[in-house]
């Protein structure tokens, strides 16, 4: 969740606050322009998606004497490198608000129509999607996993690893691809680790979360939730992660043989444990990456991938709530619903939409309750 002042989380708590918008566009680091005149301002993110952020808004073509028909390089809405930097402020007292920089998103197109111009904007990963390299991404002899992120990623984001996990030499036969984001996946997955695009525009990879203990915020429908509704699936289900790597070229006799590990979901309070109910056989989800070349790496990755995705078939909520300028994807919530049959189950956020504008109507989020 972004870091909000105590006065804020008080205030956020209960359902009645105002919420503001100011969108300020940048190119290169240069301010173009720090108040643009945007209504019907949108943010969404979807924590399945390659790109998990988007941003919309309007703007009149004519406002106060200024343009903004988007018509020289340099405009304010104009595509070529302009970023848009999304506040959202809440009225904490007389007069005074809390400002909380929401991101940067990326200008993709502006559309001029009737009286005003639409903005589409996305997350920044937009960026690194859309590079494709010319060949096959070869890196440096006794290049790390940490390095290599940072050779794909950067300049067009800073990459922070000083969260990372330990860092690791990556095996030199393996074949990467030419999309700059599958590779970035492929090495976090084979770390393991994680990675989100601050506020901050920062590409910062950390160590994957444990189940959450304590909420971020809480969801209830006596406070804060105009509506539940609820979705039970054994689609995706499991009850062991399946993972493969390979030995690498300097492992004699091994080099290229396959490396097997398996990790079965064996908690007593887990619906979906081995042995249990759920199914009389081995559910298994598959795992694989050459990027892991001994046994321990292996056994490693697909305990960590167990307890990332022990929710995955689990119970899905749709929460449809007050706004709520401080979520963030991957946020610890706890929800209650009578209706619903919940009380303080914690979860993640999965999905959300936002709208910036006071007269902001309910805010969608999803939530993957843990087992």
């Amino acid at each position: 969740m972004i870091t909000i002042s105590d006065t804020l989380k008080g205030i956020l708590a209960g359902n009645s606050y105002k919420l503001y918008n100011r969108l300020i566009s940048i190119q290169a680091g240069v301010v173009l322009a720090d108040d643009i005149p945007a209504v019907d301002v949108r943010e969404e993110a979807d924590a399945s998606l390659r790109v998990p952020e988007t941003l919309s808004f309007k703007v009149p073509i004519l406002d106060r004497g200024v343009s903004w028909v988007p018509s020289s390089y340099d405009h304010p809405l104009g595509i070529w490198g302009q970023r848009i930097v999304a506040q959202v402020g809440v009225g904490v007292a007389s007069g005074q608000i809390e400002w909380l920089t929401r991101g940067q998103f990326l200008i993709i197109s502006a559309d001029t129509a009737g009286d005003s111009v639409s903005v589409q904007c996305a997350g920044l990963l937009y960026l690194v999607d859309e590079a494709s390299l010319v060949s096959e991404y070869q890196p440096k002899a006794s290049a790390t996993l940490g390095s290599i992120i940072r050779a794909l990623i950067e300049p067009g984001l800073t990459v922070d690893l000083t969260a990372a996990p330990v860092d690791r030499t990556a095996p030199s036969n393996v074949t990467w691809s030419d999309n700059r984001l599958d590779n970035v996946a492929n090495a976090l997955d084979a770390w393991p680790a994680q990675a989100e695009v601050t506020v901050d525009g920062v590409l910062k990879v950390t160590a994957v979360p444990a189940e959450p203990v304590t909420p971020d915020f809480v969801l209830s429908d006596t406070v804060n939730v105009e509506q539940f509704s609820s979705t039970l699936t054994r689609d995706g289900a499991f009850n062991a992660v399946v993972g493969r790597g390979a030995y690498p070229d300097t492992a004699g006799g091994l080099a290229g043989q396959e490396i097997v590990a398996t990790a079965y979901d064996l908690s007593l309070t887990s619906p979906f444990r081995y042995g249990g109910p759920f199914s009389p056989y081995l559910v298994p989800f598959g795992y694989e990456s050459p990027l892991m070349t001994t046994p321990t790496m292996v056994q490693a990755a697909v305990n960590t991938r167990l307890r990332t995705l022990r929710t995955t078939s689990g119970r899905t909520i749709q929460v449809d709530s007050v706004p709520h300028p401080a979520v963030r994807l991957q946020d610890a919530v706890s929800v209650t619903s009578e209706r619903l049959g919940l009380s303080g189950a914690l979860g993640r956020v999965q999905s959300y939409g936002l709208g910036h504008q006071p007269a902001s109507a309910g805010a969608p989020l999803t939530v993957r309750l843990r087992d």
